[in-house]
């Protein structure tokens, strides 16, 4: 992976990633810990009983695109809108880009 300056305004350090190690340590400390952003030992059971569904063979498509889950890597997906409501397991890449959305495919649980 080719080295880039840090995406932290003013930074003028190379990483392998989009932040320096100290701008990276910050972001990650403002962020707050993920039972603080809502991943308590609930989503914990829920993503632990999909896991185990598609361990015995189970096939799960992502709730939001409607792909083949695969069972090694995967996110518990959540309403866009009310992150306490969720939908099932969802693509990496599905879950990844839900940054700014303001809509909700299930919008009845807003």
């Amino acid at each position: 992976m080719a080295m880039r300056v840090c995406i932290e305004a003013g930074c003028p350090a190379l990483t392998r990633g989009t932040r320096c190690p100290p701008h990276k340590r910050a972001r990650d400390a403002a962020r707050g810990t993920r039972q603080a952003r809502g991943y308590d030992a609930a989503h914990d059971a829920l993503r632990a009983d999909w896991q185990r569904r598609m361990n015995n063979g189970e096939r799960v498509t992502c709730w939001r695109h409607g792909e083949p889950i695969d069972p090694s890597n995967w996110h518990l997906g959540h309403c866009d809108i009310n992150r306490g409501v969720y939908h099932g397991p969802e693509c990496v890449s599905g879950n990844s880009a839900t940054s700014g959305r303001v809509g909700c495919p299930h919008a009845s649980h807003t």
